[in-house]
């Protein structure tokens, strides 16, 4: 069985504590290939916890994690370190450019353990740079670039192994409004091109724009618009709304 036949990410029962506290509790989840959805919730609520398990940065508590059907509890270190290689892309709030690196390297960095030689990863680099509309900046440093070009070239770093899932953690926290404008333009260009992509918000008005709306409160998730959209559309004609 390959990727192509399961749900991208699979939260069963997902659980996670930090000691005393219950940052995530009993957290049910099912992504689809070729979604595009918020997570949404407060400072606190538990949804860069549900980041962190989705991306497999983290293992939970309790309950099971499957990422393209695999079961996360069940992978080796190595195991897991390659499956987050070949299957996630991650863009945060902050970039994590490095200085005095130009945004091709940056890119091409991303590409590291893939095995490709330098010159392979620079081309392919390019080529991303390129989609996200910085083909004029291949050679531009951190401090030469504005806010969301950062960020697009973090997008691009993300993307540049083609990999079926983008998480998003705030991508637009640290922007301006229009270029925060341009980075959720360009999130719902690699959607329509099949990436599946999970953006995770404190901004209503950023989750209430996408198709799926999930939101989280004290670590519960309270609210999934798929949900809700199901049990509506499984009421019989006539029935009270």
């Amino acid at each position: 069985m390959t990727g192509l036949t399961h749900p991208v990410v699979e939260l069963t029962g997902v659980s996670k504590t930090y000691g005393d506290v219950v940052a995530l509790r009993s957290a049910d989840l099912v992504i689809q290939r070729g979604e595009l959805l918020a997570v949404v919730g407060p400072s606190g609520s538990g949804k860069s916890t549900m980041l962190n398990i989705m991306g497999t940065l983290d293992r939970p508590s309790g309950g099971t994690v499957r990422i393209t059907g695999h079961d996360v509890e069940q992978l080796t270190d190595r195991e897991l370190s390659a499956l987050r290689a070949g299957t996630i892309g991650f863009v945060f709030q902050h970039f994590h450019l490095a200085g005095g690196v130009p945004a091709i390297d940056s890119v091409a960095d991303g590409l590291l353990y893939s095995g490709k030689p330098r010159r392979e990863r620079r081309r392919v680099a390019e080529r991303a740079l390129r989609r996200v509309g910085l083909g004029h900046r291949l050679y531009h440093e951190p401090h030469q670039l504005s806010g969301g070009e950062k960020q697009r070239v973090a997008i691009a770093r993300a993307v540049v192994g083609d990999p079926p899932l983008l998480l998003a953690d705030e991508p637009t926290g640290a922007l301006d409004s229009r270029s925060g404008a341009v980075v959720m333009e360009l999130l719902h260009e690699l959607h329509e091109a099949g990436t599946t992509v999970v953006v995770i918000t404190h901004d209503r008005d950023i989750a209430a724009s996408l198709p799926r709306e999930v939101r989280v409160k004290d670590g519960l998730i309270e609210h999934d618009s798929a949900s809700a959209a199901v049990t509506t559309a499984a009421l019989p004609e006539g029935a009270a709304r």
